[in-house]
């Protein structure tokens, strides 16, 4: 009774007339501010709770709590009423009333630190309405609260000890404050972590069943991405602690591990197991990121902690949908990048073949299963979109591409064993009752490149892979011969030999005189041949070997009916050189190239609902050689001819490294060789004619032809020796012209 008498004293006017809302309003704020009593402060608070405060009432609010926040009751009323004051109900209105309750409020770093303190308090609403405020402020003013956190560390430890607490509203709530506070800040990250967060988050992984569990898990590994994203050192302290080794636990792997190959699994997938499966390949990913000083150690634990299991399942040999596949093909190929050990171990891996289904999406018994295949085969298979029954989205082929690239990246050995399977299988060989016939990995390249045509309805099948087969032989001098040996045309039936290198620009050919050719398919080829004749003398040779390949690429050039890119890429005369490399250096295929050859999800979506096709064009690894090479050709191209021979003489030996001296001897030199020749010409003369005056001795004849056959050799080395040393004087007197 006291406390309601106290209230309605308190709402009452003198002599018990009514006031208005704003008079009220500051009798009660005189009240939090005067009132000795704590019975008076908390009737105070809990009237204001229920009415329109504002700024007269907000610091007494803030008063009342740094003195009674041992007052359950009262504690609660006032984290209430203010959350109701910070609440920003436009985040897009600069001046929503809350924003400026937000800024009264953390103009005091003490307030932030009140709210920390009142976290031990065990009481579920006051630790609920505290989270849920200082997530408020958090939403608000998020740099402000992040340096007001970090002069109370030991807040932090609270607010992670929140994640212990049993009550599921109180964890999660927590849990989604923390994902807010170590968003971008280095700092809070590191204090986050060194509270036991991680096997705190993978106790809680575990208890919701892993993949297969509801939000909670999603949130738990959100907050995992964000202490280990660009922090090498949480990165370590995860490895150290050994939570590296429960990655492959949390994905599951449905066969047996001692198996001879990876089998193909079958599952449900609800969108829920869909975002957190996501979320654990991204976080191998945040692991092995490529140039950060912390993957190669965790590429090996992850490996030996038996990693590839459940990603190779997910990527080559399981119904997931096409997002998991996409984000398991680029987890393996972020394990593999560089790292020749990882290389070699996936090398050895066996897949299951994927079976070939029903329109329902039912095994078709009807059909033999095809036999396992190395992983290598199917990473192929899906890139070029070629396994019987099944068909693969744009991203996950994209994915798989860049998979093969992070397998050879690094490792000519790999290089090599992968070209050499580059032959088609006999028609007649045991396997051809399979509908799905086996192939090797560079068998199944083959069957793509060498006909373009199988790509007019899919022009990616010919422009992947026409990308791997450039990443086979990329900067592989050895693989490049071999590929360079490989013929076309059966010779005993009569047939003329066509080496693969005039195959591939006889269908470059084909396809581009065809109008209803997709320019995906000719940019494949061209790449291709762009990667295969860099820097490879031998290989240009076998290009130029067909004097036709010259005049085809000088008039595709001047097509207008080109491809803007393609034209570019087939460049050749001066007089367009320059205006079609600028072109192909400022267009969007250059510029968008995307680093890791991935299709972004929206572009997959366009594509999908338009039937239209990514706008992936271009290879980074095509795009880092044009724009290294691109300025070199570019001021070449400025230059005389002449000038090229002159530079390479000038490296051979340097101008300053020659003394007058030494020239002046070369000249003599000359004169006196100049002689000799003469002397050796006369005598040479003297012989032929001796020679034709005693045909009829044999004897004679034959000393008469040893020293004719001498002298012409005597001849032509010196007019060798003579023509070198000529050129090299005269290379000294243009030096010496330039200079002046």
């Amino acid at each position: 009774m006291d406390f309601f008498s106290r209230g309605y004293t308190a709402l009452r006017g003198d002599r018990g007339q009514p006031q208005s809302a704003d008079e009220t309003i500051e009798k009660l704020t005189d009240c939090l501010e005067t009132a000795t009593l704590l019975e008076d402060r908390r009737a105070g608070v809990l009237s204001l709770k229920g009415l329109e405060v504002g700024n007269k009432s907000l610091p007494g609010l803030i008063k009342v709590l740094h003195n009674d926040y041992s007052d359950v009751d009262m504690t609660k009323a006032i984290l209430e009423t203010i959350t109701i004051l910070c609440t920003v109900h436009n985040q897009h209105d600069k001046d929503d009333k809350g924003f400026k309750f937000t800024d009264y409020f953390l103009e005091e770093e003490n307030n932030v630190t009140i709210l920390l303190d009142i976290l031990e308090e065990f009481d579920f609403y006051v630790r609920y309405n505290a989270i849920k405020l200082l997530t408020a402020l958090l939403n608000n003013r998020n740099k402000r609260i992040q340096e007001c956190i970090l002069t109370n560390p030991m807040g932090i430890s609270r607010l992670v000890e929140m994640l212990d607490d049993k009550r599921d509203i109180i964890r999660n709530e927590s849990l989604l404050l923390l994902i807010g506070l170590t968003s971008n800040n280095t700092e809070i990250q590191k204090i986050v972590t060194f509270q036991a967060t991680f096997e705190k988050l993978l106790t809680i992984i575990e208890e919701q069943e892993g993949i297969s569990g509801d939000i909670i898990v999603q949130d738990s590994l959100t907050l995992m991405h964000n202490l280990l994203r660009y922090n090498v050192s949480d990165q370590v302290y995860f490895r150290e602690t050994s939570c590296i080794q429960q990655i492959p636990g949390l994905l599951g792997y449905v066969g047996d591990s001692d198996a001879d190959h990876v089998p193909y699994s079958f599952e449900d997938w609800p969108p829920q197991k869909v975002a957190n499966t996501v979320l654990v390949l991204q976080l191998i990913r945040i692991l092995t990121e490529p140039d950060s000083s912390s993957t190669p150690i965790n590429q090996k634990v992850m490996v030996q902690s038996g990693i590839l299991l459940p990603i190779v399942q997910l990527g080559l040999c399981s119904n997931v949908p096409s997002i998991v596949r996409t984000e398991a093909l680029y987890s393996i190929a972020y394990v593999l990048a560089s790292n020749t050990e990882n290389q070699d171990i996936f090398a050895k891996v066996v897949v299951a073949s994927p079976p070939a289904l029903t329109e329902e999406g039912q095994i078709d018994t009807s059909i033999e299963p095809a036999l396992p295949r190395p992983a290598i085969v199917s990473l192929i298979a899906v890139a070029v979109d070629e396994d019987y029954g099944v068909s693969y989205s744009y991203s996950s082929r994209a994915a798989a591409t860049y998979t093969v690239y992070s397998y050879l990246n690094g490792n000519p050995d790999a290089q090599l064993a992968l070209v050499s399977t580059l032959n088609l299988p006999p028609e007649d060989n045991a396997n051809t009752h399979y509908k799905d016939k086996p192939h090797s990995a560079g068998s199944l390249l083959l069957a793509i490149i060498e006909d373009w045509e199988r790509s007019l309805n899919d022009p990616y099948k010919v422009w992947f892979a026409c990308d791997i087969l450039s990443h086979i032989i990329r900067n592989n001098e050895q693989a490049k011969k071999i590929a360079g040996n490989i013929v076309f045309g059966d010779v005993a039936n009569g047939e003329d030999p066509v080496p693969l290198m005039h195959h591939i620009i006889a269908q470059l050919l084909i396809s581009t005189k065809n109008s209803s050719t997709n320019p995906r398919i000719p940019i494949g080829y061209l790449c291709l041949l762009c990667i295969w004749l860099f820097d490879s003398p031998t290989s240009v040779s076998l290009f130029l070997a067909e004097s036709t390949h010259v005049q085809f690429l000088i008039q595709e050039m001047q097509s207008s009916t080109n491809d803007a890119i393609v034209q570019a890429i087939y460049s050749g005369r001066l007089d367009q050189f320059h205006s079609s490399l600028a072109r192909l250096r400022d267009s969007s295929a250059v510029i968008n190239a995307p680093q890791y050859l991935q299709i972004s999800a929206e572009d997959e979506s366009i594509s999908v609902t338009t039937h239209s096709l990514p706008s992936l064009l271009l290879d980074s690894v095509f795009v880092d050689l044009f724009k290294s090479t691109y300025e070199h050709i570019h001021k070449s191209l400025k230059k005389k001819p002449n000038s090229f021979t002159a530079r390479s003489k000038k490296q051979a030996t340097p101008a300053s490294s020659i003394s007058e001296e030494v020239v002046q001897s070369y000249k003599l030199q000359i004169d006196e060789q100049a002689t000799q020749i003469k002397t050796l010409e006369d005598k040479l003369e003297k012989l032929e004619a001796l020679l034709q005056s005693i045909v009829s001795q044999k004897g004679t004849l034959s000393v008469v032809n040893n020293d004719n056959k001498q002298l012409k050799e005597q001849v032509s080395q010196l007019e060798t020796e003579l023509t070198s040393i000529k050129s090299f004087i005269h290379y000294e007197e243009d030096e010496d012209e330039d200079e002046e």
